[in-house]
């Protein structure tokens, strides 16, 4: 759901990892909850077994890690040049703009496909008879009228995302914080007193809860994106000891854990996790690193197109599925169940890989032309 940041030189590896690390999260978890009961309707749990539940339950903790990659990549550049007094708005918001709708609009025409190719052959499937993941009617609660809303990619905090794709609420939180980081941080970086400065942003905070439906609906998150932003501007200026690196993986192996405890509420840990890859990030010795740098690489890079489109494709084949035998209930853990799970993912990967290919190799082509014709109006350099 984040982009690489790929000015020369400002290439950071260990985020490749954190980006495929957490897509992959993401998609264990959806695909798990597609096939396996609850860890709780397990009879006996062997080592193997929880070890599985634990690894496919972290993924809400996955779209923590993309928070805070998305603040240092975006959130850290658009600070850098407000602070120089270099930033140009017309510049950043295109630049968001191709980046998100390359790729979004024709994910979002692959969902509606999908699942009306779903519903006129594989209704009588349980992956199309109810909202993948949500034990509710596909349509309950979303309606043809919000589709305006999640092209304007702000579902999640106005409407309810694509019935057929509920991930899609994160993105949602992920352009409203592109749109108010440029008026966060000019009101933080303008020379006014400070208690100006203070009303300023709690006013900007209160439109922001009216709007978004209650304070805890958005505030973690955007504490975590501006932990990554705060992660940009330490490692650019300060060369950190690598313990700080490996107390913010520490921070994110002890959130994991907390969350299958279950003895914090859920914006504890995303807390937890999102605060503690904020501090990794901050260190350079562990940017730089990264192990198998070209897959890694590439599977970074169809991370987005993976994100977007993971549920519909899961949800296409394990209707499929379904209709040539398999149960139509959710499984116990089993030779079986695994073997679902492996081809879901597969089928994911291979479908977001060829996605990619024909979608994203456009944004950077379109980027480059939106600048294009903004550089002749404008001599202000151009935001990162």
């Amino acid at each position: 759901m984040i982009e690489a940041h790929r000015s020369a030189g400002d290439h950071w590896p260990f985020l490749d990892v954190l980006r495929l690390g957490a897509a992959l999260l993401v998609l264990f978890g959806h695909t798990r909850g597609l096939i396996f009961v609850s860890f709780q309707d397990v009879a006996q749990a062997d080592l193997a077994t929880k070890a599985f539940y634990f690894l496919t339950g972290i993924h809400r903790e996955g779209v923590a890690i993309f928070f805070a990659v998305s603040g240092f990549l975006v959130g850290g550049g658009a600070w850098r040049a407000i602070s120089a007094t270099r930033f140009n708005a017309q510049s950043y918001f295109a630049s968001r703009f191709a980046r998100i709708y390359v790729v979004l609009l024709p994910a979002l025409a692959l969902s509606l496909l999908l699942d009306w190719i779903g519903r006129q052959y594989m209704i009588d499937t349980r992956f199309f008879g109810e909202r993948p993941l949500q034990p509710i009617g596909v349509t309950s609660g979303w309606s043809w009228g919000q589709m305006a809303c999640n092209i304007a990619a702000v579902q999640g905090i106005f409407c309810k995302p694509l019935g057929s794709n509920p991930p899609l609420w994160s993105l949602g939180y992920e352009w409203v914080f592109y749109l108010v980081a440029p008026v966060l941080f000019g009101i933080c970086l303008a020379k006014r007193p400070s208690a100006i400065k203070i009303v300023a942003v709690t006013l900007l905070f209160l439109g922001i809860s009216h709007l978004a439906g209650g304070l805890l609906s958005w505030a973690p998150w955007l504490v975590i994106w501006l932990a990554g932003t705060a992660a940009a501007q330490v490692a650019r200026e300060r060369d950190m000891p690598l313990i700080v690196g490996l107390s913010g993986l520490a921070a994110m192996g002890v959130g994991f854990v907390i969350s299958r405890l279950q003895v914090l509420p859920p914006f504890g840990t995303d807390l937890i996790v999102g605060l503690g890859t904020g501090l990794a990030i901050s260190n350079r010795k562990l940017l730089a690193w990264c192990p198998l740098a070209g897959p890694v690489r590439t599977g970074a890079d169809f991370s987005y197109s993976l994100y977007l489109i993971h549920v519909p494709i899961t949800v296409f084949v394990g209707g499929i599925f379904e209709r040539f035998g398999w149960p139509p209930a959710l499984v116990p853990p089993g030779a079986a169940a695994y073997s679902a799970f492996v081809g879901l993912v597969f089928a994911a990967l291979a479908a977001a890989f060829i996605f990619s290919l024909v979608t994203e190799r456009h944004t950077d082509r379109i980027r480059r032309l939106l600048r294009g014709r903004e550089a002749g109006a404008s001599a202000l350099p151009t935001a990162a």
